[in-house]
């Protein structure tokens, strides 16, 4: 269903049409601009599912039920939509976001997976001060306490919490249930990763945790505490990516040029770019180290036809734009992550040398200081494509992180219990 309304800036008088696709969702963001005037008017609609009613609420805008447009914006809540124009030059109208992008889609399956990966976030990001109890108690060492907590969430038989492994075991489920079964579902079908993880040489695994261990901000504990602080974060921008998400199921690219996102603004997502960027740079040195014993018979020794090798130590010394040169599609490890790392606009963002155009969603940086007469353009679905895969290798990194944290356990001397 496609319903039409109408908003009229506050600012400049002019009235922009919203041809809302009706969607599954209960409500979601809306981030447009004044095409007269560019300021603000982003908003939020909510939708009664039942009633088939939605009610909304914009900054810097009126809303209309009727009245002359002088633009027009299609808007979804799940799907990239053709970006705005005049009311009179705007290519839609016959064909509504819906019918135009489930034809994109691989087949019904990926558009019903889709779907259901999305409500199914969805729901863990609606609960998720309950789920996010169970990481503060963990890291608090109140073990009694999540214990209470996690049988509120799981079933009883998940959550007898009778030693140290089977407390972890609690909170990696809690990183399945909320993110990785429905963001890499694929790393949890290969239930071979973890298996050739705890059989890799014992003692290079033993001697890579206590380095970690021993270099402050790389614990495993501090490791894992970043990826659910990451995670944390996430919840606030999933409403904002889901567009972006669905470009993962499209038989083809989109053309970035007439088509955009009408759930997010530059700024509202830039923030969880750079957190996600910043992680993941920390994280890298699990798969690249992993990488190094599995290949190089020592977790120590990087591949020396990266940025002349080195060791461990070396590679934290790295800026984090160069940790992810060792980001390598020919090593097992690294190639899981499946994303591909802009660390040019990254440091455009920390010299604020972005200028974000709010009617053609387009930014364009500077990638290098140095020659400032040289710019580079992204689109900002473009953007939050990237983003995605950024968190959603942060997950992968989660998965390894969940094994190497069980072998310190053994290595301590805790026996798993059967």
């Amino acid at each position: 269903m496609v319903y039409n309304g109408f908003i009229k800036c506050e600012v400049c008088g002019a009235v922009t049409r919203i041809r809302m696709q009706v969607g599954w969702l209960d409500g979601h963001p809306i981030a447009v601009a004044c095409q007269k005037c560019g300021i603000s008017l982003s908003g939020k609609v909510n939708i009664d599912q039942d009633n088939r009613e939605l009610s909304f609420q914009f900054k810097n805008a009126k809303f209309l039920t009727d009245a002359k447009p002088d633009y027009v914006v299609e808007c979804s809540g799940e799907f990239p939509t053709a970006k705005q124009a005049s009311d009179e030059d705007l290519p839609i109208g016959v064909v509504t976001p819906f019918l135009k992008n489930v034809m994109r889609f691989n087949d019904m399956d990926s558009y019903e997976k889709f779907c259901k990966n999305v409500l199914a976030i969805k729901t863990a990001v609606d609960n998720w001060e309950k789920y996010e109890r169970i990481f503060d108690l963990y890291e608090n060492g109140r073990i009694d306490l999540l214990k209470m907590e996690s049988k509120k969430l799981f079933p009883q038989e998940y959550c007898m919490c009778r030693d140290e492994y089977e407390v972890l075991r609690v909170v990696h489920l809690v990183e399945i249930h909320c993110f990785i079964a429905n963001l890499r579902e694929d790393i949890l079908r290969n239930t071979e990763l973890g298996k050739e993880i705890m059989t890799m040489n014992t003692n290079q695994l033993q001697d890579l945790i206590r380095f970690l261990n021993s270099h402050d901000g790389y614990s495993l504990k501090e490791l894992q505490r970043s990826i659910h602080s990451i995670m944390s974060a996430f919840t606030k921008v999933f409403g904002a990516l889901i567009p972006a998400y669905a470009l993962q199921f499209f038989r083809e690219r989109i053309d970035y040029d007439t088509e955009g996102t009408t759930t997010s603004s530059y700024e509202e997502v830039k923030e969880f770019y750079i957190d996600a960027y910043e992680t993941l740079g920390n994280l890298l040195i699990i798969p690249v180290a992993l990488n190094n014993i599995l290949y190089r018979g020592n977790y120590d020794q990087l591949d020396s036809s990266i940025d002349n090798g080195g060791s461990l130590k070396d590679f934290i010394a790295k800026t984090k734009a160069n940790r992810f040169h060792f980001c390598s599609k020919a090593e097992k490890y690294t190639e899981l992550l499946r994303t591909e790392i802009n660390v040019k606009i990254r440091n455009a963002i920390g010299h604020k040398d972005v200028v974000y155009d709010t009617i053609t969603q387009e930014i364009t940086y500077t990638p290098d200081p140095k020659n400032r007469a040289k710019k580079h353009k992204e689109y900002l679905l473009e953007f939050e494509d990237e983003e995605m895969h950024l968190f959603q290798a942060i997950l992968v990194i989660s998965e390894y992180l969940y094994q190497l944290m069980k072998i310190e356990l053994i290595t301590n001397g805790v026996t798993p219990i059967q």
